[in-house]
């Protein structure tokens, strides 16, 4: 009962702060003249999301019913908070190293290679469907803010 009372607290949080971002976004102005996207696009969009989504999450919490039987601390994949912790820690010495990458490899390169270590390594999931998630996020990266943003990337090597 704990548990389901932070996280519907969590959620509620999260949702307003959400909320909070997109209401915001209109100070800075969403739509520019000729249609261009404003300053206020992103925080629209991504406030919107978490506001949406969190909502969304919080309403399943609160529909579902508490196990009476799970394992204290084990999530839904099996892991213990020890090997959460683990987790956390690896990504975190991971950021850097694909930041210090990004002037070699580029910056959509540098984020694809990063989704691909964290799901084979710490994840471990098979390969194939690594490559595939990181190469399709990293163009959904260079779609965004390359084309759709027009938002110049750092390159490397190979030119993206």
């Amino acid at each position: 009962m704990i548990a389901q009372r932070g996280q519907v607290v969590l959620f509620s949080g999260l949702a307003l702060l959400g909320a909070g971002f997109a209401v915001s976004a209109f100070g800075y102005g969403v739509l520019l003249p000729e249609s261009r996207i404003g300053p206020g696009f992103l925080p629209l969009v991504a406030g919107g999301l978490l506001a949406v989504l969190s909502v969304l999450l919080l309403v399943e919490q609160l529909r579902r019913p508490q196990p009476s039987s799970a394992v204290r601390g084990v999530d839904d994949f099996g892991r213990t908070p020890q090997q959460r912790v683990w987790i956390l820690r690896r990504v975190f010495v991971l950021l850097p190293v694909a930041v210090a990458l990004v002037p070699v490899l580029g910056m959509v390169c540098a984020l694809g290679v990063l989704v691909l270590v964290i799901s084979t390594w710490l994840e471990r999931r098979r390969l194939l469907p690594a490559v595939l998630l990181s190469a399709s996020s990293a163009a959904a990266m260079y779609v965004v803010f390359a084309v759709v943003l027009q938002v110049p990337l750092p390159t490397g090597v190979f030119g993206f």
